[in-house]
């Protein structure tokens, strides 16, 4: 799997603009990569990329202040994973936003040993789980 600038953050320090806005750069840094390297596709998909900004920006609208930071990455098909991590608590929510529409856009959320996946068919799910993340 190749994973393109993959940076895990604690996203309590700044403000909920400021998290949308590290949030949202490192998204377009993402449309920044080489097409490919020898393990697969770097630059996501038109696709993923558009999904990926349209559910941040729906939960932004939500959220405001209490938007938390992600990392961003791709893989070797050139889906997009958004990364929010708590480690103080324990606590992630993964948002995979697939290369093209025949694979699931789907949440992963995890505290401790508990976790659970589940598809996304609007951004209510990714706020749900932002918002309990934010409680952790």
């Amino acid at each position: 799997m190749t994973l393109a600038k993959e940076q895990i953050t604690d996203s309590s320090n700044n403000s909920g603009l400021s998290n949308f806005r590290i949030t949202v750069e490192r998204l377009l840094e993402l449309l920044d990569l080489e097409e490919e390297d020898e393990y697969g596709v770097l630059k996501p998909t038109e696709y993923a990329f558009r999904t990926a900004m349209k559910l941040v920006v729906e939960a932004y609208d939500v959220l405001r202040d209490n938007f938390p930071k992600a990392s961003a990455a791709t893989d070797e098909l050139g889906s997009i994973r958004l990364a929010w991590q708590n480690t103080n608590a324990d606590c992630r929510v993964r948002l995979f936003c697939p290369s093209n529409t025949d694979d699931r856009t789907y949440i992963y959320h995890q505290k401790h040993e508990e976790y659970k996946s589940e598809d996304i068919t609007s951004a209510s799910t990714l706020i749900h789980w932002l918002e309990w993340y934010n409680k952790a």
